[in-house]
């Protein structure tokens, strides 16, 4: 009884049961013995005890099938359990293996990538975020006269000037902060007085968690650009030296042919001239070679600012007060405006900000603009001029009432010799050289010029140069 309590209770009820069955027992033994339970004295003695058998029996065997069913579900629990370790045991191995394979291919990957890394033909260093050198190629430490195992542990402080360190370590710090690859390009001299063109990536590495203590890093991986760069020059000079080749050529054959026109005229007329005997007969031919020498040099004066213009685009800084300068373009072209009979209006904002630039570029732009203006506008026409400040520029606006530009000849007018063919059937002086030397002296003062036109209504430039304070 105690042996199958203790199989289906638990301790404190197996231990309690144990203490009431010995106990029963010693009552039943001294009863017994002390005449106080005189069981066989009963008529049914052989019964009881028959009974007390039968029942003692049929309990224990009660109790002997529950504690079976106890046991064989503990047996089945303990298999079930123990099915489950072997097959944790199963997964844990597989995982075990699993990361010993990750492991190795990791090993492997990181073998590669550091002989990737040492070996490739660029400049490669990774720095933690104070700009302590973590790792650095031999490329790189070549370019320090130095080894990487000699360079590693060291600053950028140790290897660039304060302000470089500064520069550069700022440049860490913004690409960590923002998790955001950064690219530039430029010049930069190593302490060896070696200097070179670069292209230099910074790339943020990902970093370590907060249990690590581990500073962020960045890999930055820089290019030597600098015989690619003087390839590029070398490039561009050459397709300049092709285009002034194209230029001059087209010059000079220009040239050629616009000054045969004059120079004959000049031959004719000092041939006729020769043989006149009246005076009369000879103003004509002196005014027709005046004119003509005048040409000739309005040719010659072109060129020359063209050529300079070309070669030697620099310009004499200085405060231009743009109102002054019209009013001076006005008063050297009044005589032609009063033998055309052309109106002539000037509307200069008072408060009008000065401009800085070459004087004498910029008066010639303005003449050019005028007297373009005059030359292709009829008589009894009309010539306005503007100025205003607008958003930091000098705006300079001259209007005609001329012949117009024909919509097809907007996009040229401003190539050299380019005349279109109602210009040079009103006006045959012109050289075609006017309107590109415009558009050049105001691109070289950071400025821009606009046109609109329509035949036979007239034509509007504008000017825009930038103010004093915004040049």
């Amino acid at each position: 009884m105690i042996i199958f309590a203790a199989i289906l209770f638990a301790d404190r009820a197996a231990l309690l049961f144990m203490g009431i069955s010995i106990l029963s027992g010693i009552l039943l033994v001294v009863g017994e013995t002390q005449g106080i339970l005189p069981l066989r004295t009963t008529p049914l003695f052989l019964a009881d005890r028959f009974f007390q058998q039968v029942a003692l029996f049929g309990s224990a065997g009660i109790l002997l099938s529950a504690a079976s069913q106890v046991i064989r579900n503990s047996f089945t629990r303990i298999s079930q359990n123990r099915q489950t370790l072997i097959e944790h045991n199963h997964a844990l191995e597989n995982e075990i293996i699993e990361r010993k394979r990750a492991e190795a291919q990791l090993r492997a990957s990181e073998e590669k990538y550091r002989l990737l890394f040492e070996n490739a033909n660029l400049m490669c260093a990774v720095y933690d975020a104070d700009g302590t050198i973590i790792l650095m190629n031999s490329v790189t430490a070549q370019q320090f006269d130095s080894t990487p195992d000699a360079l590693e542990g060291q600053t950028l402080y140790d290897l660039f000037s304060t302000t470089d360190a500064d520069d550069l370590k700022q440049e860490h710090l913004q690409v960590i902060s923002s998790k955001v690859a950064d690219r530039s390009t430029g010049n930069f001299r190593f302490p060896n007085g070696h200097e070179i063109y670069y292209l230099r990536h910074v790339v943020p590495l990902p970093q370590f968690t907060e249990s690590e203590q581990k500073k962020p890093q960045v890999l930055v991986i820089t290019t030597d650009l600098t015989e690619q760069k003087k390839a590029e020059q070398r490039e561009q000079e050459l397709a300049l030296a092709r285009e002034r080749n194209v230029f001059l050529t087209d010059f000079f054959s220009t040239v050629s042919h616009n000054l045969k026109t004059p120079l004959s005229v000049m031959n004719t007329s000092l041939f006729l001239l020769e043989r006149a005997h009246e005076d009369a007969q000879r103003q004509p031919r002196m005014a027709q070679m005046k004119e003509q020498v005048a040409l000739l040099d309005k040719y010659i004066q072109d060129m020359l600012t063209v050529a300079r213009l070309e070669h030697l685009p620099s310009v004499k800084v200085e405060a231009i007060d743009i109102n002054s300068l019209m009013q001076e373009v006005v008063d050297l072209l009044r005589p032609r405006l009063e033998k055309k009979s052309i109106g002539y209006q000037f509307s200069p904002q008072t408060d009008l900000a000065e401009v800085m630039g070459d004087q004498e570029q910029i008066l010639r732009v303005l003449v050019n603009l005028v007297e373009n203006a005059i030359n292709y506008t009829p008589a009894q026409g009309q010539v306005s001029v503007s100025t205003q400040t607008q958003n930091g520029n000098v705006l300079i606006q001259i209007t005609d009432t001329g012949i117009g530009i024909k919509p097809e000849d907007m996009s040229r007018i401003f190539e050299r010799f380019y005349r279109a063919p109602e210009a040079r059937a009103s006006e045959r002086n012109g050289t075609g050289l006017g309107l590109s030397i415009v558009k050049k002296i105001v691109e070289i003062h950071g400025g821009s010029v606009e046109v609109n036109s329509q035949p036979g209504k007239g034509t509007s430039f504008r000017i825009r140069l930038p103010t004093q304070k915004s040049a």
